[in-house]
């Protein structure tokens, strides 16, 4: 019996296309002929070993009523949905272009088999395996809606192409960071999801597992078929219950150059937002079906859910080396602390944890009346300063009126500030210039507390922690992280 193996007739070049369509064509021929309805034929057509079971569904839902009386009556409109979001998966094997000689690393697969994730391996740089797929996806029909762009500051490039309503990302990180190593190979991840669903927050979290170094001992083993990993490797991943449809928001953490619009800033928050960006404490913006991971959004609103992680991750990275001021992680079998953040929301435990350490409002404190925590809705003015200001005290806010306000600050609309947000805005006036207002919004006579906060105001607002001269910033974490690694 002769077999072929697919994965390495794919990664052949391009422009031998005639003569892969002769091989394929001779092999399956050659297979038809002497193996019948046999287990090669299948690993030798099937582009994904694990939608195997899904593509005998299909297969089953597709024969002759007459010959098979149960397909007929098992159709339904869930049959449908799932025969659509496999057949999504099957186009995007069948068609994604294979760099030549690229080595598979990893697989995982959501669930439902309608998106998954594949890591590969290139003995190329990144230049080489960049030109390569600007020329092949639009040879394969694929819209690249963002291509590669390499620079060197940047740690990862990406690029996104949309075929069939299915949306790939492709990015490439370069193995080698000494500049002096001979080791100039490239590693690619490759994240493929229905267009019309939002970005799963596990190609997010992706970014984050896809910087981190490989195995060495893994490294090591000698390649097997192509075929056979890629069949191992998947049904090893679909076992583990973190696959590709966990959702997890806290695990992508990018660093200032991965951000592709920070020009877009406003000119007075530059510097101050550069330093948080660069801790890996911000998340790009993924509102409005945003298909691009290096996108910081700088001027769109922040809601209240992912500030609240940033503020956490924040405190937490400035104050590492001292639990004292660390936020404590709530857990998971705690009462929650609002009735719309339950324990499985991907934020329970950025907003559980500040409520339990009596930063924000909730039944826990003595405000009993905020029951709901609105994880979506749009951060306010005075939400951050409630929130923020007690972080940088460390102490009892001072009482506060709203005359003290109009004396202090100057607002006209002193009056429309709640009593929260008048005591820890009467504090951090106390701060001087490092206080939140002064650097996310300057000099101004209107608070506006019912304002939506930027994301750029709210990563301004991360640069310092401290009161009165007892503090730290951004760059102080910075330029100590670079001491350490000296």
């Amino acid at each position: 019996m002769i077999t072929t193996n697919f994965w390495q007739v794919a990664m052949f070049k391009q422009s031998d296309r005639l003569a892969i369509k002769g091989i394929i064509l001779t092999s399956l021929l050659t297979l038809l002929s002497g193996c019948g309805n046999s287990a090669a034929l299948q690993d030798l057509v099937g582009a994904d070993p694990l939608l195997k079971k899904k593509a005998q569904e299909v297969s089953l839902q597709t024969q002759d009523p007459a010959a098979n009386p149960q397909a007929k009556t098992s159709a339904s409109s869930n049959n449908r949905d799932r025969n659509a979001n496999n057949n999504l998966a099957l186009n995007f094997t069948q068609t994604f272009p294979i760099y030549p000689q690229a080595e598979l690393l990893d697989v995982k697969s959501s669930k439902n088999k309608n998106s998954g994730t594949m890591l590969w391996k290139m003995k190329d740089n990144r230049q080489a395996v960049a030109d390569y797929y600007l020329a092949e996806l639009p040879a394969n029909d694929w819209d690249l809606i963002k291509p590669f762009t390499i620079n060197p500051q940047q740690k990862i490039a990406r690029a996104i192409a949309i075929k069939d309503n299915l949306r790939v990302e492709l990015s490439l990180l370069e193995s080698a960071n000494n500049p002096e190593s001979q080791d100039k190979s490239t590693r690619m991840s490759v994240v493929y999801h229905p267009l019309d669903q939002d970005i799963p927050q596990s190609s997010i979290s992706q970014g984050d597992n896809f910087s981190k170094p490989s195995n060495p001992q893994t490294a090591k083993q000698p390649a097997k078929n192509q075929t056979q990993s890629l069949s191992e490797k998947t049904q090893q991943n679909t076992a583990q219950p973190n696959s590709t449809a966990t959702l997890n928001k806290n695990t992508y953490n990018s660093s200032a150059p991965d951000f592709t619009d920070l020009d877009q800033i406003p000119p007075q928050l530059e510097q101050p937002i550069e330093s948080v960006a660069a801790l890996g404490i911000l998340t790009p913006y993924t509102k409005q079906a945003n298909v691009d991971l290096a996108k910081f959004a700088p001027n769109q609103v922040i809601t209240r859910g992912e500030y609240a992680r940033w503020l956490m991750a924040a405190n937490n990275r400035y104050y590492a080396d001292n639990p004292g001021k660390k936020i404590y992680r709530a857990n998971k079998t705690s009462q929650p602390a609002f009735n719309d953040v339950n324990p499985n929301d991907p934020d329970f435990e950025a907003i559980q944890s500040l409520a339990e350490a009596g930063l924000i409002p909730s039944r826990l404190t003595e405000d009993s009346t905020n029951l709901l925590f609105r994880p979506d809705a749009p951060l306010t003015r005075a939400d951050l300063i409630t929130w923020k200001v007690p972080l940088d005290t460390r102490k009892s806010l001072p009482k506060a009126s709203i005359q003290a306000i109009e004396e202090s600050w100057g607002f006209q609309d002193a009056a429309d500030i709640d009593s929260s947000a008048t005591r820890a805005l009467y504090a951090d006036f106390q701060n001087g210039d490092r206080s939140n207002v002064r650097r996310m919004f300057g000099y101004t006579t209107l608070f506006q507390p019912k304002k939506p906060i930027t994301r750029a105001e709210a990563a301004a607002s991360l640069w310092y922690f401290g009161f009165q001269g007892d503090g730290i910033s951004a760059k102080e974490v910075l330029e100590s992280a670079a001491k350490m690694k000296s």
